[in-house]
């Protein structure tokens, strides 16, 4: 049998079916293949659904039949073999009806709460710092708590196969350099040094640029709380091999990856973090020396763009999250109440 590089199938722990095909054949299938569309793991035939679309050029995109179901379907061609990938086209039923709902009236709410605040802000300042104190932690649960939900509508989004997936062209390098910009001075406030390694310069490559910030805000927010006050974290961008390396590490006391990572110690946005990293063709690695720190490393394919890309401000970046920073949104759980005064989220 075929050795398929672990750099272009990486697809093992998705909870989607993707496989990889070479000259007609199956040379590798994910979990996910094996027993939601009943393939054999290496070595068979190109399923019938992939009938005539094997022949094209590029990525390919679209829906296709398998087991039963319709699937939303995606082809990229690599010079080790053809990559499909296939999402749900409907999305799963939900074991709670309603969540949706209920998240979009909660993140109203919230908004309701977080306009009040606003009005009431000016009377309560004048009554001293005590009461700004009190503003500021309000904020700060504001923010916690649109993390939770937006936490729960991605992981829920990836589970049913409707998370928004937009690839395009992508400074890699210059999406991290200034999100880390972005994050240097707040982790200041939580007493953490942070530092971007770029070894690159400018990287470019395709891929969607909201969900890999999503990705590394998460595991930047894991790090800083893992460094803690006094602590250092860092995130340093390489490439080898054709494909990008954004390793995202901290001082802090590390962790057992067998057991504490299952329970939720390495931060409840790891799942996320590891099923975007999928999304890309992509793996999502962790390494830890009890008393040295974590180490997360993540593996991305780079696809040379066709079209220069453009990096949009955090400003802009903010107006799409409804006037929300994206980074103190993720970050709040990690800040000190400090970080959300009024005058600091002007």
């Amino acid at each position: 049998m075929d050795q398929v590089p672990s750099s272009l199938f990486s697809l093992e722990h998705a909870p989607f079916p993707a496989l990889v095909i070479r000259d007609g054949r199956i040379i590798a299938c994910n979990g996910a293949a094996i027993q939601q569309l009943k393939l054999s793991p290496a070595g068979g035939e190109a399923p019938e659904f992939l009938a005539g679309l094997l022949g094209a050029e590029g990525t390919v995109s679209g829906t296709c039949t398998a087991a039963g179901q319709t699937w939303r379907l995606s082809l990229s061609q690599y010079e080790e073999g053809i990559l499909a990938v296939l999402l749900p086209e409907d999305p799963v039923s939900s074991p709670f009806p309603g969540t949706a709902a209920l998240l979009e009236q909660m993140r109203q709410n919230i908004g309701n709460l977080t306009a009040a605040a606003q009005l009431i802000t000016p009377a309560l300042q004048e009554l001293g710092p005590k009461y700004q104190q009190y503003l500021a932690i309000m904020s700060q649960s504001f923010y916690r708590m649109m993390r939770l939900m937006n936490n729960a509508e991605t992981a829920g989004a990836l589970a049913e196969g409707r998370l928004t997936f937009s690839p395009g062209p992508l400074d890699l390098a210059g999406l991290c350099r200034e999100l880390c910009r972005e994050v240097s001075g707040l982790a200041e406030t939580a007493g953490v040094s942070l530092r971007f390694d770029d070894q690159c310069g400018s990287l470019l490559t395709t891929g969607d640029s909201g969900l890999i910030r999503q990705m590394l805000l998460c595991l930047i927010s894991n790090a800083l709380k893992a460094a803690g006050s006094g602590g250092r974290a860092g995130l340093r961008l390489t490439e080898a091999g054709g494909r990008a390396i954004l390793t995202v590490w901290d001082s802090g006391a590390g962790l057992d990856i067998g057991t504490d990572a299952k329970a939720g110690g390495a931060g409840a946005g790891l799942p996320i973090a590891r099923q975007i990293a999928a999304l890309h063709g992509g793996a999502l690695m962790l390494e830890s020396r009890p008393g040295e720190g974590l180490r997360v490393t993540v593996s991305l394919p780079v696809s040379r763009p066709e079209q220069p890309p453009v990096l949009r401000t955090p400003r802009q970046i903010a107006d799409t999250a409804g006037g929300f920073s994206p980074v103190l949104i993720e970050l709040s759980g990690v800040l000190p109440w400090q970080a959300f005064l009024p005058d600091m989220l002007e």
